[in-house]
């Protein structure tokens, strides 16, 4: 990846010639856990600030954080043997891993899964198969989103330029998965809005930009707009449009906001660049080892934040990380109802994070399902008090809380959405500013029942799914992301919505049955359904033969999949949707850059052997 140079505060850098240095956690107690972080160079500012995020996080959480990187970029063998020392030192309870290269590492890292030790990667990402072939088991990859990184380019385009104004696109080498990414995200982002007249490759450099933007200009000389996939380019094309005496005329967009790049963008000649912050890749690394050392459910993908840097935020550009010391802030977190096991058990997340963070906070709920008046009436309630410092809430519908989050915005308390996210048509239409969603993906919950389905049955088996209400769009991701991961390698012969109802489930089955023989399995959208299909199998006596997969991993459900009658459940953790909804909030009130959705954790539940 073409590595960027980011700014920090007054900050010399320093050549260390030691390989790892232990980042000890200031608490008074013992250090939790052990924890080798592997950056690729001491030499490049993005990994010393990745340091600096990991010395906050060690002395923020208490844990020993050894940090290790190459004197010089590209060295491989010594970023192995670094590796290597510290696996067989065995003392360490997890890793958290940047390579250099996809494979570089493998052979250590194989080794730590064979030890059953927790492996995060962060930024370079090692693909999936290349892990899988390695025998090596990473538990989470945290990244930013190249793809949004483009989106926020466009979407800032779309608020300063007329619809059909033509623009330009430079891109990376070919085969570039960055490029790719921003560029497609990019396009996807601006639809048929601009009149896209030239994507060239500029190959990251600088004065192939200066050479090629020249030739954009005069093949079309009512561009608008240029945005280079990296700033490198975009400095190249900032001064092709100032040679040409357009300055001011062409608008200039960039991702990485290096400091020559943001001091451009100050000075009124760039018009922004995406800014990524390593310093809190590495936090999300050290935070997601300790969950899954703590035993906490942990998702596979976590998004790192990014940030369009303009002229009103340039300030926003520079690292930045707060005291490790927790500020003394009131949380109020709002659910439906008391009497849902999901909302106790999110409770009981609010409650630990409460503990584990030493905040304070204040959960509320209705007695009952539905009441949508009451629980507008509650959060009314907190704004008046007025002692709160942020929200973390699940509203009954998208709109019956509308009129307080409103309030509270204006008010200047951030809002944390969890669970059941208001759609973002309604957040805009409402002027909501919502700094974070927090949710299961529903896609990825009927990913998983697909990848167990492709394990068990043969290429070809016939598979059913029955989906919710027509428009549910729980169901139509369940049933999407389900469908996605098939593709052609099992035979889907029936489709049929049984609208979330046991009732339903069990007189369709039946027919599907009836009319499909051979058929093998069947994915419900959700429990309810999943427990009327298990009924209908039973009675035709089919019971083992054909599997049948919810989605909620209710009471009922977690019984029949031990019992051996389901073949298995997504299960989803309200607890932790709790718990991260508190730990994002402290980020958001330290004024730290978070990602504006975060995905819950999810699993599915099989059979105890």
């Amino acid at each position: 990846m073409n590595k960027k140079l980011f700014r920090l505060f007054p900050l010399l850098l320093v050549v260390v010639l030691l390989l790892s240095v232990a980042l000890t956690a200031t608490a008074q107690d013992a250090p939790r856990y052990r924890i080798g972080a592997l950056s690729k160079t001491e030499a490049n500012e993005f990994f010393v600030n990745m340091r600096l995020g990991y010395e906050f996080a060690a002395a923020r959480y208490n844990v020993e954080v050894v940090w290790g990187a190459m004197p010089t970029e590209g060295d491989t063998t010594g970023q192995l043997a670094l590796l290597e020392s510290w696996v067989a030192a065995g003392d360490f309870d997890g890793f958290v891993v940047t390579p250099f290269t996809a494979n570089n590492l493998n052979s250590a890292l194989a080794q730590i899964s064979a030890e059953g030790k927790p492996i995060v990667n962060i930024d370079d990402l090692i693909p999936a198969d290349v892990a899988a072939d390695a025998g090596i088991t990473i538990t989470t990859r945290i990244a930013s989103d190249n793809r949004r990184a483009g989106a926020l380019v466009a979407d800032a385009l779309m608020d300063q330029l007329e619809a059909g104004s033509e623009i330009a696109i430079l891109e990376g080498p070919a085969g570039s998965p960055a490029s790719q990414n921003r560029s497609g995200g990019f396009q996807d982002a601006v639809g048929d809005t601009f009149n896209i007249v030239s994507i060239q490759a500029a190959n990251y450099e600088r004065s192939q930009a200066l050479n090629i933007v020249p030739n954009i200009i005069n093949a079309n000389p009512d561009l608008k707009a240029i945005f280079a996939v990296n700033d490198t380019m975009a400095l190249g094309a900032m001064e092709a449009v100032r040679q040409a005496g357009l300055e001011g005329t062409i608008l200039i967009y960039g991702v990485d906001a290096i400091p020559e790049a943001v001091d451009a963008i100050s000075a009124g000649t760039l018009a922004g660049s995406v800014a990524q912050y390593p310093n809190e890749m590495a936090v999300l690394g050290i935070e997601t080892i300790i969950a899954i050392l703590d035993g906490r459910p942990v998702t596979p993908e976590i998004e790192a934040p990014i940030l369009l840097i303009t002229a009103d935020n340039t300030a926003e550009a520079a690292i930045f990380l707060p005291d490790p010391q927790i500020g003394d802030w009131t949380i109020g977190a709002i659910s439906k109802t008391e009497s849902n096991d999901f909302f106790i058990a999110m409770h009981e997340g609010y409650d630990r994070a409460a503990a584990d963070f030493g905040v304070t906070v204040e959960w509320g709920a209705m007695p009952t399902e539905g009441d949508t008046t009451g629980q507008l009436a509650l959060l009314e309630s907190w704004n008046a008090r007025g002692d709160f410092d942020a929200y973390c809430f699940t509203p009954f519908t998208a709109n019956n809380l509308l009129t307080a989050l409103t309030q509270a915005n204006a008010d200047g308390i951030p809002l944390l959405n969890v669970d059941d996210i208001i759609p973002s048509d309604v957040v805009d239409e409402a002027g909501l500013d919502i700094s974070v969603a927090i949710a299961s993906d529903n896609r990825r919950a009927g990913a998983l029942v697909a990848a167990d389905m492709l394990a068990l049955l043969e290429a070809g088996s016939e598979v059913a799914i029955l989906e919710g209400p027509a428009g549910s769009p729980a169901s139509q991701n369940r049933s999407g992301g389900f469908q996605d991961v098939v593709g052609d390698q099992l035979n889907i012969v029936s489709i049929q919505a049984a609208n979330y109802e046991r009732s339903m489930a069990l007189s369709i089955v039946p027919n599907i049955l009836t009319a499909n023989p051979d058929i093998k399995a069947i994915f419900a959208v959700n429990d309810t359904m999943a427990l009327g299909a298990m009924e209908a199998v039973r009675q035709a006596g089919l019971e083992g033969t054909v599997l049948v997969y919810g989605v909620d991993a209710i009471p009922e459900a977690v019984e029949a999949v031990n019992a051996g009658t389901l073949a298995g459940t997504v299960a989803q953790y309200p607890a932790e949707m709790g718990y991260l909804c508190v730990q994002t909030a402290i980020k958001v009130l330290e004024g730290r850059p978070v990602t504006p959705r975060l995905e819950a954790p999810i699993r599915l539940i099989k059979r105890e052997e």
